[in-house]
């Protein structure tokens, strides 16, 4: 069992590993925008069970008002089983687009793409699972810093795959995002 959980850990990163190559590839090279987003948040995977999360995003701006995302995040936590401490993880990867909206003091944005999950406890062989589905998300940012902009992100995951096929997850970040070029 536990070879066939690795095969598909390993059959994920790779899927994910080329679409990601194919994305920057068809970036534009010149003249494009570029942003790192950093944050923390929590996650609320099946309604069941919360993590606390850090996230990290690249952006780059395709056109104007539009933008490709490829992102983590990596969400933690703990339960107890029979007076021990067993962690769990969940590691969502986005890949998508942002529409973004400016106004004169906010940006706010509507994105939407593919978010592979792999959700796993270190401390037991079988409770591995690797879900992908699609995603919207809802978001906020505001001006704080010439290259600097806070900012707060909702977003909804249909996730296909485990042990129930047809799971959710609800994400909720706030954070910074660094623009590097005008």
């Amino acid at each position: 069992m536990r070879i066939a959980a690795l095969q598909v850990w390993l059959r994920g990163i790779v899927i994910i590993a080329i679409g990601a190559a194919g994305t920057l590839f068809v970036a534009p090279q010149a003249q494009a925008q570029s942003s790192f987003s950093a944050g923390i948040g929590g996650m609320f995977y099946r309604y069941e069970t919360g993590f606390l999360s850090t996230h990290v995003t690249y952006l780059f701006e395709r056109e104007d008002q539009l933008e490709i995302n490829a992102g983590a995040a990596f969400g933690i936590t703990t339960r107890s089983d029979n007076g021990d401490v067993e962690p769990q993880f969940l590691i969502p990867l986005n890949l998508g687009l942002n529409f973004l909206f400016p106004n004169q003091n906010a940006v706010f944005l509507f994105g939407t793409g593919i978010s592979p999950v792999f959700h796993f406890n270190p401390n037991d062989n079988d409770d591995f699972e690797f879900l992908v589905g699609p995603y919207a998300k809802v978001g906020l940012r505001i001006p704080v810093h010439r290259i600097m902009s806070w900012g707060l992100e909702l977003q909804q995951d249909l996730l296909i795959g485990g042990d129930e096929w047809i799971n959710t997850a609800t994400r909720v970040f706030t954070g910074i995002t660094f623009t590097f070029t005008r």
